[in-house]
């Protein structure tokens, strides 16, 4: 009976949460799947499978797509060698202590990026003043050849103490015996980093890897504010896509991206999940 008792108060502490998750993710995924198969918008009408077919010969989603593929195929790889490197030199350093500081631009508000960004590089920032005083034309870097690059350097530049708290962490929870012993053989850092830093926190890698790639999609709220819902070409992104959608009330279309983009993260992450258990058995 008490056990029965505890069983009933712990559902009730967690039934909040529960019916939260429900109403505001279980029933509006299953709410969006239902569109993906129909067309229409007073009247309904079953179609299969054409909304998928009408999305992938459509020219402004595979632009998204490719823009997309672009930012995580950079930005993504560039994080993640920063974020180890960083904390590979600030794991034996005084400044260790202070790798907090670096979690500030996860707090620091969208607004006050943004205006700090066009402060620093936009059409009067301090960069094109600095052209201008050396005599060089000034250099709209928010234009569309240097969109891209503005978007992967903001991505950095927000999610590299995040990783690096991460990475450092795990580093330093490393038994001092692996590195002792190591070193009795070797002075070398940079085989001490390979050899077994690195495969003793293979776990914290693969798990840093898909936070940065879950990361890379919320980037989109920076570069929203920055360039609006009509961005450069060459920063038109599957959050941009879907979003327009949203806005010409296109739920089909919506929904068809947004669950193609979920069943392709999803498929990633299972592989990669598979080949870590795979790495680390053998390992």
């Amino acid at each position: 009976m008490k056990t029965r008792r505890l069983q009933l108060v712990g559902l009730g502490f967690i039934a909040p949460s529960l019916i939260g998750l429900l109403v505001f993710y279980i029933i509006p995924f299953f709410g969006s799947l239902y569109y993906t198969f129909t067309a229409g918008v007073a009247e309904k009408q079953f179609v299969g499978l054409q909304n998928f077919a009408d999305l992938m010969g459509n020219p402004t989603f595979e632009l998204a797509v490719k823009n997309t593929a672009l930012f995580m195929g950079i930005g993504v790889p560039l994080l993640m060698g920063l974020a180890l490197l960083l904390s590979l030199l600030m794991l034996d350093s005084p400044f260790i202590a202070a790798r907090w500081a670096l979690l500030t631009p996860l707090i620091v508000p969208i607004a006050s990026v943004v205006a700090g960004w066009q402060m620093m590089v936009g059409d009067g920032g301090l960069m094109n003043r600095a052209l201008t005083a050396l005599g060089h034309l000034p250099v709209d870097v928010f234009a569309g050849e240097w969109a891209m690059g503005v978007a992967i350097a903001l991505y950095v530049w927000k999610n590299l103490g995040y990783l690096v708290i991460i990475l450092t962490s795990a580093m330093a929870a490393i038994p001092r015996e692996y590195t002792e012993v190591f070193r009795l053989e070797s002075s070398s850092k940079v085989k001490l980093a390979y050899k077994v830093t690195l495969p003793l926190i293979t776990p914290m890698l693969f798990f840093a890897v898909i936070i940065a790639v879950m990361n890379s999609f919320k980037t989109f709220r920076e570069i929203y504010v920055l360039f609006g819902q009509n961005p450069p070409q060459t920063l038109y992104m599957l959050q941009h896509f879907m979003n327009n959608n949203f806005f010409k009330l296109n739920y089909q279309r919506l929904s068809t991206a947004a669950f193609l983009l979920t069943g392709v993260l999803f498929i990633l992450i299972w592989v990669f999940l598979r080949w870590q258990n795979r790495y680390t058995r053998d390992l």
